[in-house]
């Protein structure tokens, strides 16, 4: 055989073996990508409709790995994964709250080692949310800009479909949601700052209406915590309330959850009661929930209920009870039994009975209570005597009302599911160009 036919010979099966192997890769791509695009069509929807938040964010934590491992398939698993990452950073927040409320309980009770413990819990959590959002957020910021040639925050991208709205909607607040835990992490995953600028000129890209109010609610969240947004803006506060009806109407109570969590950031009193009781009227007055969206509903429910948990563990020791969002443990209330709040959240009075007078009757002895709070992780604060009687909640001589209240955090940080405080950070000052608008 010539040297000239063994060259042409093999130059042949080069080009079959490439061939061969390059529509290999284009099966497996193809595959992989109408195995997405029917989880799109029939697998999302029932799933955002279904009302059960925790069965979500199990789903997140076991199939995420599965789905976007088609990446390196040639595939793309973005609206996807977004939704999933979205959902499994919902579990490690639901654990960062737990393991916080049991840190306040245990500096209330001055028990050092177990509100360290606590603390250093906390923190874990917070950064594995933390990395689970900003997961969410880079994917889904990856492939908007890249499919729509935008860049988020300066431009809206043309999208049809709900469901690219609804990724949209969910991947801005995954972003906003990953900052905040951050924080709370100590920086441990670095997610930029700037996250919150962008989603405040961003939530003008989709219809307020159409979804429930939250694109309004989530900006003057923004407005009331970061510095200069809310210039020459309408009153954040009002907006929320607006933004509220909206929900309620549409079915999907995500602005409730939005003004509580701001609401709380600011740790203003009246504002943490307005907003609770308005999502509490809600769910007495029955308001229908969006049959298509029970799943966002029952987030927004579970955020409301975490905030709640961290607000009356705050100022009694315990989670929300039944009423709670209506009724609080400073007010005088009788529920349906007769029975008063304040008789039921009474822990100065000892529950043992004296002996009995000469008429039989028995009276308890009143003993008083006394609250520790440790300044720190590393040491607790020296509790002082209390007076004969147990301090009330408001203070008539001031006109002021003084609660008592346990730092999230060591260093001042804001609780784990609230839009952060980030009026130290430079970096945070919105741009002035606003993305037009739909």
């Amino acid at each position: 055989m010539s040297t000239a036919r063994r060259i042409r010979q093999g130059m042949v099966t080069a080009a079959t073996a490439a061939f061969l192997l390059s529509g290999c890769s284009q099966i497996i791509k193809g595959g992989a990508n109408i195995a997405l695009g029917f989880a799109e069509r029939h697998i999302v929807p029932p799933i955002i409709a279904m009302d059960d938040a925790d069965m979500a964010c199990a789903s997140g934590n076991a199939t995420t790995p599965l789905i976007m491992s088609t990446k390196a398939m040639g595939a793309d698993p973005a609206k996807i994964g977004v939704l999933l990452y979205t959902s499994a950073g919902v579990c490690a927040e639901n654990n960062a709250l737990n393991a916080e409320l049991r840190y306040m309980r245990a500096a209330k009770a001055n028990q050092i080692e177990e509100a360290k413990d606590a603390r250093i819990e906390q923190k874990r959590w917070a950064e594995t949310a933390a990395r689970r959002q900003y997961a969410s957020y880079l994917l889904f910021a990856e492939h908007y800009e890249a499919k729509y040639k935008i860049k988020l925050g300066d431009q809206c991208p043309s999208m049809k479909t709900d469901l690219d709205k609804t990724v949209y909607l969910m991947g801005m607040v995954s972003g906003l949601q990953a900052v905040t835990n951050d924080i709370n992490a100590g920086g441990a995953v670095n997610v930029p700052k700037d996250i919150a600028a962008i989603v405040e000129r961003g939530m003008s890209c989709i219809n307020n209406e159409q979804f429930w109010g939250a694109p309004n609610a989530i900006r003057a969240a923004i407005w009331t915590l970061l510095p200069g947004a809310g210039d020459g803006k309408p009153d954040p506060w009002q907006v929320m309330k607006e933004s509220s009806a909206i929900g309620e109407r549409g079915g999907v109570r995500l602005p409730h959850a939005l003004y509580v969590i701001a609401a709380q950031a600011t740790g203003d009193k009246d504002k943490i009661r307005d907003a609770l009781r308005t999502y509490g009227r809600s769910i007495e007055e029955g308001k229908p929930v969006n049959e298509n969206y029970r799943l966002v509903d029952a987030i927004a429910r579970q955020m409301i209920q975490n905030a709640s948990d961290r607000y009356w563990t705050e100022n009694t020791g315990m989670r929300t009870p039944e009423d709670g969002y209506n009724h609080f443990w400073d007010e005088s209330a009788a529920d349906d039994s007769g029975l008063s709040l304040d008789n039921l959240l009474d822990d100065s009075a000892d529950t043992s009975s004296a002996p009995a007078t000469d008429g039989g009757s028995t009276a308890p002895e009143a003993k008083p209570a006394v609250e520790a709070t440790p300044a720190s992780d590393d040491a607790p604060v020296d509790t002082a005597p209390a007076d004969t009687t147990a301090p009330s909640a408001d203070t008539s001589s001031t006109g002021s009302t003084t609660e008592s209240t346990v730092p999230a955090t060591d260093d001042g940080m804001p609780a784990s599911d609230t839009v952060p405080d980030t009026s130290n950070n430079a970096d945070l000052a919105p741009d002035a160009t606003q993305a037009p608008a739909n």
